[in-house]
């Protein structure tokens, strides 16, 4: 027994290695790579991706599981040896039922459907992504069906992301989500504020060596440790883990988005210090992960929204900012804060404002449960999407780039992914909450945001993925997951901002 946990760390730590090693290649890709070493990245990343798909696949690591699984071995595991030994046994058992076949046809489509969308959205054509839209809708409720036909094919696809959530529980939390945030919307269209406003900012001059400035003092500010992480740019801000002590973010600047590289870097400096956080015991683990993505995306959405998008934030950080930018000399605080913070309903998610992002979500989780359970078809997507847009936001887009080719998840078969955005949102707000109980938050009108991140250390980054994530938030707040708390947070922020009574 002691060789095979000797040999399960080992196993462990070179598939760790490898990963950052990935994670490495697509860091440099994505920006400093020159263009025309495209093809010999893809050799390497390619190599890589299969190096660690045998090694956790092979019949070596199966041999370990088993042997360390059987009852009299696993009662003498540590705690953490049981839950490495459970998560291996889990992810076996799950990519065993896959044929090797299936999974190589259904790279071979997701190549070509993420090719074909990309054509079909610059051409605004929807037609030209369909067939292979329908391909890989097939394959993966075949997938689904290898690896447990007893149950619902879209609770195996969140079973990837969001473990222990299912798709019943989703429709019950979204149906309640989405009556609040309609009703919000609704009552701040009505007002004078909402009718007469204007995007300012969009044509003032931000200088992006200025904005760069922010930048750098936001991560310092938010806690990021210069000697264990680095943000450069790219065309879309990522987040990428290399190694425990070496994280990497990236931000973008966007001609005519002021508030664009600020709101990208706190989000993506909240994914890092979850990366940064993970108890060391758990180094070279399965377990050095977050339990869900929705857990993960919590914690990016804290930071964007209720801390650096709050009042409290921009009463003591105004002063410095403002000094950057000569443009905002006769802007005052309070309306540079209710101009960051307008709402705009719109056909992009990522530009998405606080009250309409989750409305995004939730349509596009309406629309591929219908698609999975056969009743809606791939043709019908456009006309259903603009549908529920024209419904729940009041808008139409104007063709299929606007609106069904909107986001390329589907392209490459993420089905179940997207419920995770709207779950991480609540999670933030629910354990933002708690912090305002517990006097956490109080420290923000300081400029002192250490406690905040001193917390959700405690709370919610040093666990990994020890625990699933509803018995991380339940032990952190006391309650499973409610729209409640976020809906709450909307109506005293925006109310107020538009003068709602």
């Amino acid at each position: 027994m002691k060789k095979e946990l000797e040999r399960l760390k080992q196993i462990d730590k070179e598939l760790y290695l490898l990963k950052g090693m990935a994670s490495m290649l697509y860091w440099d890709r994505a920006t400093l790579m020159p263009k025309k070493g495209l093809n010999f990245r893809a050799e390497k990343l390619a190599m890589l991706n299969k190096q660690m798909h045998e090694k956790a696949t092979s019949n070596e690591l199966k041999k370990v599981i088993k042997t360390l699984s059987k009852p009299n071995n696993y009662k003498k595991l540590s705690k953490i040896d049981k839950l490495v030994v459970d998560k291996h046994q889990k992810k076996i058992k799950k990519l065993s039922k896959i044929p090797s076949i299936h999974v190589e046809k259904f790279s071979k489509i997701v190549m070509k459907s993420a090719a074909a969308w990309e054509e079909a959205k610059e051409k605004k054509k929807f037609s030209i992504f369909k067939p292979y839209l329908e391909k890989v809708l097939a394959l993966k409720v075949k997938e689904a069906k290898l690896i447990n036909p007893k149950i619902h094919p879209y609770n195996v696809f969140l079973d990837d992301f969001e473990e222990g959530m299912k798709y019943e529980d989703i429709k019950i939390i979204f149906g309640a989500l989405k009556e609040g945030l309609i009703e919000i919307l609704n009552n701040i269209k009505k007002t004078k504020k909402y009718k007469q406003q204007k995007d300012l900012l969009k044509k003032m001059d931000f200088p992006e060596k200025s904005q760069e400035v922010i930048v750098k003092d936001l991560t310092k500010l938010m806690g990021m440790e210069a000697d264990r992480s680095i943000i450069s740019t790219s065309v879309h801000p990522f987040t990428l883990t290399v190694a425990a002590d070496d994280v990497r973010i990236t931000t973008a600047y966007r001609e005519g988005q002021p508030m664009f590289s600020f709101t990208s870097t706190a989000h993506e400096a909240g994914h890092a210090l979850y990366e940064l956080d993970f108890d060391p015991k758990l180094r070279y683990t399965i377990l050095a992960d977050a339990p869900s993505y929705g857990l993960h995306e919590s914690q990016s959405r804290i930071w964007e929204n209720q801390v650096c998008r709050s009042l409290d934030f921009w009463k003591f950080y105004y002063p410095f900012y403002k000094k950057q930018f000569k443009c905002l000399k006769n802007t005052d605080m309070r309306n540079f804060y209710e101009l960051i913070n307008q709402v705009r309903p719109s056909f992009i998610r990522i530009e998405g404002d606080e009250i309409t992002y989750c409305l995004h979500i939730i349509i596009r989780f309406e629309l591929e449960l219908d698609l999975v359970e056969g009743k809606l078809k791939v043709k019908d997507l456009p006309k259903a999407w603009n549908k529920k847009y024209k419904e729940y936001m009041g808008i139409t887009p104007r063709n299929d780039a606007e609106g069904a080719l909107q986001d390329m998840h589907w392209s490459e078969g993420y089905f179940g992914y997207f419920p995770t955005y709207a779950l991480g949102t609540l999670y933030s707000a629910m354990l933002f909450t708690q912090m305002e109980k517990e006097g956490i938050t109080k420290n923000i009108r300081k400029g002192n945001l250490a406690p905040i991140h001193d917390w959700l250390h405690k709370k919610v980054h040093r666990y990994g993925s020890t625990m699933l994530t509803k018995d991380i938030i339940k032990r952190a707040t006391g309650r499973l997951i409610t729209p409640e708390d976020f809906l709450s947070y909307l109506k005293e922020k925006y109310y107020d901002i538009y003068g709602v009574k």
